[in-house]
């Protein structure tokens, strides 16, 4: 029957000849790497123009490229790039191509194949200009989806095409598109790095879309009843003559033999002959299913792997770095589609099933070996990757083979269109599951809050309707200090409360609340300026004002929290963070939101609700895309007192730690932890011998000491308040003198005092990075070393989740005792 079905005289090798043969298999080897080509390119260009406009965007000489708010962005969002350069883009990629090949099916046939590779070829050329040419995110965006289209109607169309020829074909479309991966990415490589823009880049690969028209209009021998530039329907015979007899053998093959129901000759050809009905393609796709489950099955493990767990997946004692070795997983799979795709001409693989189940296996060892880090090697996931792309890639041509082989002739054309939704639903399912929050949050979340953060600010109303209103007063008259306050307030959709606060000429503080606060959640934000009592007194009487104007619940939010080193007792001193807890109690404040408290045992002066948030994720995400080659770094914490909070870090960053041990004695250590009074005089005649008091032998201080190797490295001291310089000063040289070639300090408070913008400009620390929980504009202004990270993010999470009575845990995964 297989002969039957492929015995067209104009195609076979009897009447075309060997040359023609290899002219179409060539042809289709171009159209797969064209089609394919010309989307990997545009997509690694969209790339990095997307960089190039958001570091365009920012209002600072030290733009970030994935969104991160070292300083104040245009947006205040700290990760408005990562997710148009990963979620944006990638359902600009999946969404045009899946809806494509889930309804074109059913109607593509009436447009000509001519027509159909002529729009393939413009939405390409398209693609690529609009890409090269886009001066906002939303055009290069727009590219993405121009490539997309031309990519998936183009493999729709050159799998339907495929069945106007000999099965052959189908090897060579398959190996086109699998060496598109490796050409594309390789040669896009060679000539950035060869010194062309990637505009430049995109023209010179305009060439591609027209060596597709030309493999397909000059290199391909059709039919000469093939439907060039005419419509056609679906399920008519284009390679069968007018001769009857010719087709009697298909017919009397599939006729039913019982002679009662049998009917009659005419009738049989206009059954076998004339088009698909809807009810005819609906059961077609149901004798597919049994091709495309396993083939969606195998791109949602393939792409979960890709997407999802190869980032993850890092040596740092390989020589490679981080980048090469996934930019060596990513080739190594292409090599490993091209060869499988390739393979068809050698044997065929019928069981696409068990190949679905293979590559789930896969997934799970590669999410088993990132979870619990038993692979040691590089090379062994180097093995699993190639085997991935041989999985892969077999899947898919042999897939295809067999519809083509096993689907009746008048079905086929329709069969092999249907079919090639397969992919492309593995791939969205995948997107799905990796995004948004991906999966390297296990470790470092990349994208600590949810898409629910992002409020329509045209609808400022919005959270004041809910639950009795929501009001957000700023206690702090200082402009810079009623910057977080504006931030946080345009987050949620809201606008700032009206209320004055100032001081009187006897330097008494007056608070004046102006519009209504009864009954309504009342957020107070207030940061800590140089007058740190006026900023306390400023809070209390708000908080007071707001107790007696009957506010339902008025939350504190206070990113520092003053007083806090003096959290213990001091000898004859006292525990000022206890009275200050007190003294906020006392005022009416029911809620308080705070970040990085310096001993987390202070939450336990208050008898309200504290919730201690952290600025771990933004810094790492500061160290992870800003600071180059950060793998060649270490994590240092400049006494032992730190080295808990080092350790965090590195953990979390798979970097090593070291730590600095013999700099002068902490003045909060728990040396001077004593509410002992002097030893008494030793008086033998007054105290019996046998009732003296050992004393403790005194301590001496050792040199400094750093334990752990810094040499020829990056060293990043990590702390959570930076006040007094001279430790952070001490902790660089002795670095710089163990070899450390680049000293970053990462801290979450900058306070700052004195003259410590001065002393770091002039200092061997590259690079002092803390958040906007002070106001620090003037030591910026002072020195260029100090950038800072915006959290106004997660604090606006806070107060939402807070005012929505919804669960705070959420902002708190993946912290430990230790962070």
């Amino acid at each position: 029957m297989d002969r039957a079905l492929n015995s067209d005289p104009v195609i076979t090798a009897h009447t075309e000849g060997r040359f023609q043969r290899w002219r179409i298999c060539i042809g289709f080897w171009l159209l797969g790497l064209c089609n394919n080509f010309a989307y990997v390119v545009m997509l690694s260009a969209a790339h990095d123009i997307l960089q190039k406009q958001e570091s365009q965007n920012t209002t600072t000489p030290t733009p970030a490229p994935n969104g991160t708010n070292i300083e104040i962005r245009n947006s205040s969002n700290r990760f408005d790039c990562n997710p148009v350069s990963t979620a944006a883009v990638l359902l600009a990629d999946i969404l045009p191509t899946l809806i494509i090949k889930l309804t074109a099916p059913f109607y593509i046939h009436k447009v000509p194949y001519g027509f159909r590779v002529l729009v393939c070829f413009f939405t390409a050329v398209v693609s690529f200009l609009m890409v090269s040419f886009s001066s906002t995110v939303s055009m290069s965006i727009t590219g993405v989806v121009f490539a997309s289209i031309s990519s998936g109607l183009g493999e729709l169309s050159f799998l339907s095409l495929s069945v106007f020829f000999s099965r052959d074909v189908l090897s060579g479309w398959g190996s086109g598109t699998g060496a598109a991966g490796v050409a594309g990415a390789f040669l896009y490589s060679a000539f950035t790095q060869a010194g062309l823009t990637p505009q430049v880049t995109l023209w010179i690969m305009l060439v591609v879309p027209v060596i597709l028209v030309v493999s397909y209009f000059f290199l391909l021998v059709f039919p000469p009843s093939f439907p060039q530039w005419r419509r056609h329907n679906v399920g008519h015979n284009y390679f069968r003559t007018v001769n009857s007899r010719e087709r009697r053998p298909l017919i009397e093959e599939e006729t039913d033999t019982d002679e009662d129901s049998e009917p009659s000759q005419e009738e049989q050809e206009d059954h076998h002959i004339g088009p698909l009905t809807f009810t005819d393609q609906i059961y077609v796709i149901k004798g597919l299913l049994k091709f495309i489950f396993p083939l969606s099955l195998v791109y949602f493990a393939e792409y979960f792997i890709n997407q999802g767990l190869l980032e993850l997946l890092y040596f740092p004692d390989s020589p490679l770095s981080h980048a090469e070795q996934y930019r060596w997983y990513q080739t190594i799979y292409q090599i490993g589609v091209f060869f499988s795709r390739t393979s068809l001409v050698c044997f065929k693989i019928r069981k696409i099933f068990l190949m679905s189940l293979l590559q789930c296996v896969n997934a799970v060892v590669l999410g088993f070996a990132v979870y619990y880090q038993f692979l040691h090697y590089p090379w062994v996931v180097f093995i699993i990757v190639l085997y991935e792309g041989l999985l892969g890639g077999a899947a898919y041509v042999n897939t295809f083979h067999f519809i083509h082989e096993e689907t009746a002739e008048r079905e086929r054309e329709f069969a092999m269109a249907a079919a090639s939704v397969g992919d492309s639903l593995g791939i969205a399912l995948s997107t799905a599951v990796s995004f948004p929050e991906g999966l390297s949050s296990a470790w470092v979340p990349r994208e600590p809050l949810p898409e629910s953060l992002e409020v329509d600010t045209r609808q400022p109303q919005d959270m004041s309707a809910a639950k009795g209103g929501l009001v957000i007063f700023t206690a702090n008259s200082n402009p810079s200090s009623r910057e977080l306050g504006r931030r946080i307030a345009e987050r949620l959709g809201v606008e700032l409360g009206k209320v004055q606060v100032y001081q009187e000429a006897n330097r008494e503080t007056r608070v004046q609340i102006e519009e209504s606060v009864r009954s309504k959640d009342v957020f107070i934000i207030q940061t800590v300026s140089k007058d740190v009592n006026t900023t306390i007194m400023e809070l209390l009487i708000m908080v007071y004002a707001c107790r007696t104007s009957c506010a339902r619940n008025i939350i504190g939010v206070i990113p520092y929290f003053p007083y806090s080193k003096q959290c213990k007792m001091r000898k004859r001193g006292s525990i000022v963070s206890k009275l200050l807890a007190s003294m906020m109690c006392k005022a009416g404040l029911t809620h308080l939101i705070t970040m990085d408290l310096h001993q987390k045992e202070i939450q336990g002066f208050f008898n309200i609700p504290v919730d201690n948030l952290r600025a771990s994720p933004f810094l790492l995400q500061y160290i992870q895309e800003e600071i180059p080659d950060y793998r060649n770094a270490v994590i240092v914490a400049k006494s032992p007192a730190a080295a808990k909070r080092a350790q965090s870090f590195a953990e979390r960053l798979r970097l090593g730690i070291a730590v600095i041990h013999g700099e002068a004695q902490d003045a909060e250590s728990d040396l001077v932890d004593g509410r002992h009074s002097p030893p008494t005089v030793k008086n033998s005649g007054a105290i019996h011998p046998s009732l003296e008091i050992p004393l403790l032998i005194p301590k001496e201080k050792p040199p400094i000491t750093v334990v752990g190797d810094v040499g020829g490295r990056i060293a990043i001291i990590v702390d959570d308040i930076i006040d007094d310089v001279d430790s952070f000063l001490a902790a660089a040289e002795t670095l710089k003198e163990r070899g450390a070639y680049k000293i970053f300090v990462m801290a979450t408070h900058g306070i700052l005092s004195s003259d410590a913008p001065q002393l770091i400009e002039e200092s061997a620390i590259d690079e002092v990075v803390v958040t906007n929980t002070i106001p620090h504009e003037i030591q910026k202004l002072q020195c260029p070393k100090i950038k800072t990270v915006d959290i106004s993010m997660i604090l606006s999470e806070a107060i939402r989740r807070i005012h929505n009575g919804e669960s705070m845990s959420y902002l708190f995964r993946n912290i430990g005792m230790d962070d």
